[in-house]
């Protein structure tokens, strides 16, 4: 080597050294992590399935007419989505809607004339509490005036008395004692008027309260009478009412209509005869079939799971979120059945049809990487003993 050219060569040896304790260094800190994940990291171990699907329940209901009738009038067409109550087709209604119009008159009539009622007996009321009152009032000031009488005649009894007294000593005149004794007797006499007065009162009051009663019992029997008379009217009106609301078919639920009869204005329907079919909404389910190794003892009802629709990635379109609700106990064709329901948030882009095929993950457990090898070595393994024991037994 030429003698200029040592110190390069000796320095481009210092920096061979450096480097490859700096590689063999990373290379040990590499090596420890990978083994640390390894040995140590737990994944998430998801069962995936053979096959699944997405399932709608539906609720086909047929409508078909409660009574014969002409159409006048069809408002939905097929395949229109409808709401509950929406009207379908409608029948002539004219016969009933005249029976109902009379009804609806004489029901207005009689409720005018239950008003009328009350109104006159609140005026009975009234009299009845004003006549009682004035009667009362005047029984009260005729009682008065005879306590005050029987008084004063007590009195007057007494001075007669003693101009009687007076006379048989010779101490009066037989003129004042007579004079003492009529006046008397005419207080006495009015004294007994004025009680057959008090009496007299008392029974027109009686006789007020009792002809009140009649009254009041006669005007509550028409009242009777008229509301017997309405009940048997609005019995009516709800009869009519409900055969023209017959007269309107209507949707009895909310859906898409899937099917409607061939029929024009104008045709007559008979009772019975079935003009539509209704096909509801109903919620979306998800149906998955697992081999039973991977479902026996795994899979279990509450488990997260996520399906992804074929045909749509999920790293552009999101996925759904599930959770198993039940699992079948027996194989069927050599799989087991899952039953899951859609939780959370359902993508918009993604879209919910009946029988479109899917795939579904269910998190059935953590391993590491090295138990996951292990296992993997295990199936490899198991794999080729059956087949070896395949072989020999055909031979």
């Amino acid at each position: 080597m030429p003698t200029p050219f040592i110190q390069t060569s000796r320095a481009i040896n210092s920096d061979s050294i450096y480097f490859l304790a700096l590689i063999s260094t990373l290379g040990v800190f590499l090596l420890l992590g990978w083994g640390i994940w390894f040995f140590f990291k737990e994944i998430t171990v998801y069962s995936v399935s053979d096959q699944a699907r997405l399932e709608q329940e539906q609720n086909t209901v047929h409508v078909s007419t409660q009574s014969t009738g002409r159409v006048v009038a069809i408002t939905a067409s097929l395949g229109d989505t409808l709401r509950e109550g929406d009207l379908l087709i409608e029948l002539d209604t004219r016969a009933f809607d005249l029976d109902l119009d009379g009804d609806l008159r004489v029901s207005q009539s009689l409720s005018d004339q239950l008003l009328g009622i009350e109104r006159e007996g609140r005026l009975r009321d009234k009299k009845f509490t004003e006549d009682d009152k004035a009667l009362s009032d005047q029984l009260k000031l005729l009682q008065e005036q005879h306590k005050l009488q029987i008084n004063n005649q007590q009195i007057q009894a007494d001075v007669a008395e003693r101009y009687e007294r007076l006379l048989k000593k010779q101490q009066s005149s037989e003129l004042d004692y007579l004079a003492a004794k009529r006046t008397y007797q005419q207080m006495a006499m009015a004294t007994l008027a004025s009680k057959a007065a008090i009496r007299a009162t008392h029974d027109r009051r009686e006789q007020l309260a009792s002809e009140y009663q009649l009254s009041m019992s006669e005007l509550e029997q028409r009242r009777a009478d008229l509301q017997r008379q309405l009940a048997e009217v609005d019995t009516r009106i709800q009869q009519s009412t409900l055969a023209v609301d017959e007269q309107r078919l209507r949707a009895p639920i909310s859906g898409k209509l899937a099917s409607l009869a061939d029929i024009q204005e104008g045709e007559v329907l008979v009772a019975g005869q079935q003009i539509a079919t209704l096909q509801a909404e109903g919620n979306i389910t998800v149906q998955a079939f697992f081999s039973p190794a991977l479902a026996l003892g795994h899979i279990r009802s509450g488990q997260s799971a996520r399906v992804k629709l074929d045909g749509f990635s999920w790293a552009r379109y999101g996925q759904l979120q599930a959770r198993v609700e039940r699992v079948a106990s027996a194989v069927q064709k050599g799989k087991i059945l899952i039953e899951l329901s859609l939780r959370g948030e359902i993508p918009p882009q993604l879209p919910l049809l009946h029988d479109l095929p899917a795939r579904v993950e269910i998190a059935t457990g953590v391993k590491t990487p090295y138990q996951l090898l292990l296992q993997s070595a295990g199936d490899f393994l198991s794999g080729q003993a059956e087949s070896s024991v395949n072989s020999l037994e055909t031979l």
